[in-house]
């Protein structure tokens, strides 16, 4: 394990102070928590400076406010500076890690569990800004082969949906249906897994709403066009067609959450299902009425 002591901590301070393209930077994680207790006031007075003034502080302030003398680094390249932000990166990381891990255990003791996660989480993916996204203009084509090939469309089985989509949805896109209490939400998603399931696509649908056996009726209806007041008068009917269907259809698995269910709950769920099923989820609707 590195170890960041005092002195590599002074260093970074004396290289963003010579180069302040490093400390804008780094900006986005700098914590003068985060530094050793001699250097906590400088780290701050650094950070607030900027903040306020726009512009780094020069040595003489920040020896004559904390008494810290900062050094200038004779010929500073850019080995330093890309050395100071990948190690001052895994120094915060840390450092908010070793933060959070006590503040956890605090919470824990108390029996206040929900924070715990999102705690260390934050404190893990602590990052530079590193990824500067797509360059619209430079390469057209293959940005757009790229997203073909990786994720595909798929329609949505209503032809003049996907003329407003360009297409269908895109896999891996994460789709959001709001409307009003009654306004069809749950109808919509359910004809929409039926669609996708024709289409020979495995999918899981989970209900925090309602029940199992009422959403698998809706689909029976919509699978089989029969009207919902009709399925219990002519199930031999109903039963030979859903059979049917499942020789040329993708597979479908409806599961009821309670709803205070989490993200990590539908992870785990559709891990299950993979493991015991050995068939990939090519789509999953989340059916929940929040209001």
């Amino acid at each position: 394990m590195k170890d960041y002591s005092p002195e590599v901590q002074q260093l970074f301070l004396e290289i963003m102070m010579q180069d302040a393209q490093s400390f804008l930077r780094v900006q986005n994680i700098f914590n003068s928590e985060n530094f050793d207790r001699h250097l906590k006031e400088t780290a701050q007075f650094i950070y607030d400076h900027a903040n306020e003034h726009k512009t780094l502080p020069d040595r003489r302030q920040i020896e004559a406010v904390t008494g810290v003398k900062l050094q200038e680094i004779p010929e500073l390249n850019e080995g330093h500076i890309d050395w100071c932000l990948q190690e001052f990166e895994g120094f915060t990381r840390r450092k908010e890690l070793e933060r959070a891990i006590l503040k956890s255990a605090d919470l824990l003791e108390k029996g206040t569990y929900d924070p715990v996660e999102k705690l260390i989480k934050d404190a893990v993916q602590i990052s530079l800004t590193k990824d500067l996204g797509t360059d619209y203009f430079e390469d057209p084509r293959g940005r757009l082969s790229a997203l073909k090939d990786n994720n595909g469309q798929n329609s949505t089985g209503w032809p003049a949906l996907d003329k407003l989509l360009y297409g269908g949805f895109n896999r891996g896109e994460l789709q959001i249906f709001a409307g009003g209490s009654g306004s069809g939400k749950s109808l919509f998603m359910q004809n929409l897994a039926v669609n996708w399931l024709e289409a020979g696509l495995n999918g899981a649908y989970i209900t925090l709403e309602l029940s199992e056996g009422l959403t698998a009726m809706r689909i029976d209806s919509m699978l089989t066009n029969t009207a919902a007041k009709q399925l219990f008068k002519d199930l031999d009917t109903v039963e030979i067609k859903v059979k049917m269907m499942k020789k040329k259809a993708g597979n479908l698995q409806i599961k009821y959450m309670p709803a205070q269910s989490n993200v990590n709950d539908v992870r785990a769920f559709c891990k299950e299902l993979q493991i015991k099923t050995g068939r990939g989820i090519d789509f999953m609707c989340v059916d929940y009425l929040a209001c």
